[in-house]
């Protein structure tokens, strides 16, 4: 009898949403270069077109107001956002400080690491043992720094939805930072589109990124949004295709699939979602009493993620047990050996014994009732199985 397997690593990266698959399977796919003046070439650029305003209008952007340009996901839209920054602050012979903080995405981590010049600095960012912003403390520090160099440029990246523990930081919060001169607020959106409420709602920011493969569509597709006012220098170049903002023959079939997959979302129901993530979040609570513990339970969460650890099994061990069982989840580190590493999230919040045990659980964009049974059947028997070998 074939095993029954639930997918729940949706943060990692979803299956196709349904009208992708339904454009897919019809075999109506765009091949042609849409660079090209004939026929075939203008068909491509056309759906391009055709998807790009509805990128706009999805988001209530306006292209007079700001630029979007498409990238091969949010790493190199970080870059390239970090590298454009660099280049806008060399030119003018001034400063740029890029602001970070210890637990975002690898990407965001790894800008700290390249060279752009003596005019390029970091500031960390002060996260409290829960994850959420010491805005107050943030803000001062960048003040002090404002006021030594009133000609610094700060690029200030902030994680809307962590993509490890689901914690939603409002962008509301960041007004504050937006009365500073010269202070540019990049969101990084990659976990946000159909997991939180308001994801449509571009508030705040002067830049946006978001992975594509993420929500529904193709991988290897993403896209950014920049305010039109801020000096852009591109960190592809070549061709001069997207209006000189990434060279590069352009992906008509990934940026219809953006398209496609953001209608989709467009119908999911954000709410129930959220009553789901929180029924199985107390199930799980429940079920890892004196063996493990849910993180995060009492922060504003998404609608899809949920966080634990095992106290005495690290996260290569655990998911060997969990898949087993047909449960396909993840470790709530990056892991490239296979060797499970310590998670930035508990090392922050001083849990260092169990730092590389953490797992995380995140499932997509409905959860009926027959899932949540399963999911819960399955869950409670790896952790009998756990039970027993502590307990024999």
């Amino acid at each position: 009898m074939r095993l029954e397997r639930l997918y729940l690593d949706y943060n990692a990266t979803s299956p196709l949403s349904a009208s992708v698959l339904d454009w897919l399977k019809s075999g109506d796919v765009l091949f042609a270069n849409p660079a090209s003046q004939h026929s075939s070439g203008k068909s491509s650029r056309k759906s391009i077109n055709e998807a790009r305003a509805e990128i706009y209008k999805t988001f209530s952007q306006s292209e007079k107001d700001s630029k979007l340009f498409f990238h091969s996901g949010a790493t190199e839209g970080i870059l390239t956002l970090a590298y454009s920054f660099s280049e806008w602050a060399r030119k003018e012979n001034r400063k740029l400080l890029i602001c970070y903080s210890g637990v975002d995405h690898p990407a965001v981590l790894s800008l700290k690491d390249r060279y752009y010049g003596e005019h390029v600095s970091f500031y960390e960012l002060s996260r409290k043992l829960d994850l959420s912003y010491h805005h107050e403390e943030n803000l001062a520090g960048l003040r002090k720094l404002k006021q030594e160099d009133p000609d610094l440029i700060i690029l200030y990246h902030h994680l809307w939805v962590h993509n490890e523990v689901g914690t939603v930081s409002p962008l509301e919060e960041l007004r504050p930072f937006k009365e500073m001169s010269d202070l540019y607020l990049h969101v990084d959106g990659v976990q946000a589109p159909g997991k939180i409420p308001e994801w449509q709602s571009l508030s705040v920011g002067d830049a946006w990124t978001f992975s594509a493969h993420k929500f529904g569509a193709l991988k290897g597709i993403g896209f950014s949004f920049l305010n039109k006012n801020i000096p852009f220098s591109p960190l592809m170049t070549g061709g001069g295709q997207q209006q000189s903002m990434r060279s590069g023959t352009e992906n008509p079939q990934g940026v219809m699939s953006i398209a496609l997959a953001l209608g989709d979302l467009k119908k999911v129901n954000v709410a129930e979602n959220i009553k789901s993530r929180m029924e199985l979040e107390n199930f799980l609570t429940q079920e890892l009493k004196n063996v493990g513990e849910v993180i995060g339970g009492e922060q504003r969460k998404n609608a899809n993620t949920i966080y634990f650890y095992l106290n005495n099994l690290t996260s290569d061990i655990a998911l060997a047990l969990f898949d087993l069982e047909g449960l396909e989840i993840s470790a709530g580190s990056a892991c490239s050996s296979g060797a499970a590493k310590p998670s930035a999230v508990l090392m922050h919040m001083g849990l260092h014994q169990v730092a590389k045990n953490g797992l995380r659980l995140s499932f997509g964009y409905e959860m009926d009732q027959q899932s949540m049974d399963l999911l819960k059947t399955k869950f409670s028997a790896v952790i009998n199985k756990i039970r027993s070998h502590l307990n024999p």
